[in-house]
């Protein structure tokens, strides 16, 4: 056999490479909808918190108004008022003006001093917690808070008017005419040496807080004033975009949910570093008390949203975990079946049964109204609950519990009749 005559070796084939994975334009859309959305999120509950309770005048009344009756709060401002009348009474001078000519024929008279000392300072404590309790104070704080609410927005706004002003690096509020109404009321007990205190303007302020920085902070509330209201709407809608891009869609909420959840955690931590920084701010001042109750009453709104997202984040995520591919999800959905239509066998037949077959063709849609009803009652009032929360929680479950054994009494009610 001559060489040419030996059979040809066939070609080697070339070693295989692994399949390059694609990523589509939806899938890296999808993606960075997802990261903005998420991104975006606890930006967006600030801010619609700032423009919900800061801005709007009737919210922002509303959020204050009860700490006219918290006596934490009555406590410091009794405290407060009290010193700084206390400090401008010069018992030395009240004494000299009951007695006149006598202190100097009988020296002993000076030892009067204390004891007039202690009952204008009992008179002074008397009449400031007595203001600070009544109902009249309760008018005069909503009032001051109006008067606040609008020069705080004047002081973001960069102008500089009304009873808070910016008195070098510090944001204080003018409270004059309380400590007016302190005066009349030691007047009107008898004490007419009131109506001479002179308290000095700088003294008649309470400093709200420390802004070295207000002018960037002017500078951010023009930029993010227009946005305010819609940047979390905004964050929602990439979430939404990005579960609507994605090819595996449950897997992205689940990702979704998660990231809520991560979301709001983020935000209960951030409140609570800055609740620790501003109670110790206020430490060893009269505040000091009603440091707790005033952060905790200003962000209620802010803390109930992001314990909701954190709520809501794990019910998107369970919900899409469920709905998934995987073996254990498809058999805990067989189980579910198999119980509605245990349940439904014990129905007879009837209206229920015959009105199934309807519920069957429907099923999704009414799942997608438990899914509205849902949110109706989460969002109702515009004010986040966590119990509310949780009740529709339940109220959801047992609709569509209803929904699954009804269709099941469908399905069974079809088969007997065929």
């Amino acid at each position: 056999m001559t060489s040419s005559d030996a059979p040809a070796t066939p070609p080697t084939a070339p070693p295989a490479t692994p399949a390059k994975t694609r990523l589509s334009v939806r899938a890296i859309a999808a993606v960075v909808c997802l990261v903005l959305g998420l991104g975006l999120l606890p930006l967006g509950m600030l801010t619609y918190w700032g423009h919900r309770t800061v801005t709007d005048s009737e919210r922002y009344i509303e959020t204050m108004s009860p700490l006219a009756y918290d006596a934490e709060v009555q406590d410091s401002l009794a405290v407060f008022l009290t010193d700084k009348i206390e400090e401008q009474i010069d018992a030395e001078a009240i004494v000299a003006q009951i007695f006149g000519d006598l202190l100097a024929e009988r020296p002993a008279l000076n030892a009067l001093v204390p004891v007039v000392t202690g009952a204008i300072d009992s008179l002074i404590t008397e009449v400031v917690n007595r203001l600070v309790r009544s109902d009249q104070f309760e008018k005069l704080w909503d009032a001051a808070n109006v008067a606040l609410q609008k020069s705080l927005m004047a002081l973001l706004e960069g102008r500089d008017d009304g009873p808070i002003s910016l008195q070098g690096d510090d944001v204080v509020l003018d409270i004059s005419v309380i400590v007016d109404e302190i005066k009349l009321g030691l007047v009107n007990r008898g004490f007419a040496a009131a109506a001479n205190i002179t308290i000095p303007a700088a003294e008649q302020q309470i400093v709200l807080v420390e802004a070295p920085q207000l002018a960037q902070i002017r500078t951010i509330y023009t930029l993010t004033s227009p946005i305010a209201a819609g940047l979390i709407w905004f964050s929602l809608l990439l979430l939404v975009l990005s579960a609507v891009l994605a090819r595996r869609r449950p897997r992205m909420i689940a990702w979704i949910g998660g990231g809520i959840a991560v979301s709001g955690l983020v935000l209960v931590a951030g409140l609570a570093i800055g609740q620790s920084v501003f109670v110790n701010t206020l430490l060893d001042t009269p505040f000091e008390k009603a440091s707790q109750v005033f952060y905790d009453t200003l962000l209620r709104f802010l803390y109930n949203g992001a314990v909701v997202s954190v709520l809501l984040g794990v019910i998107i995520l369970v919900v899409s975990l469920y709905l998934c591919g995987a073996r254990w999800a498809v058999e805990l959905r067989s189980s579910v079946n198999a119980l509605a239509d245990r349940v439904a066998t014990s129905i007879p037949p009837g209206p229920i049964t015959s009105s199934g077959t309807w519920v069957v063709e429907h099923a999704r849609w009414l799942r997608a109204g438990v899914a509205v009803v849902f949110v109706l009652i989460v969002v109702i009032g515009n004010d986040l609950s966590l119990s509310r929360t949780l009740w529709a929680t339940v109220i959801a479950l047992v609709l569509l519990m209803i929904i699954q054994v009804w269709a099941a009494a469908g399905r069974r009610s079809s088969s007997i009749t065929t």
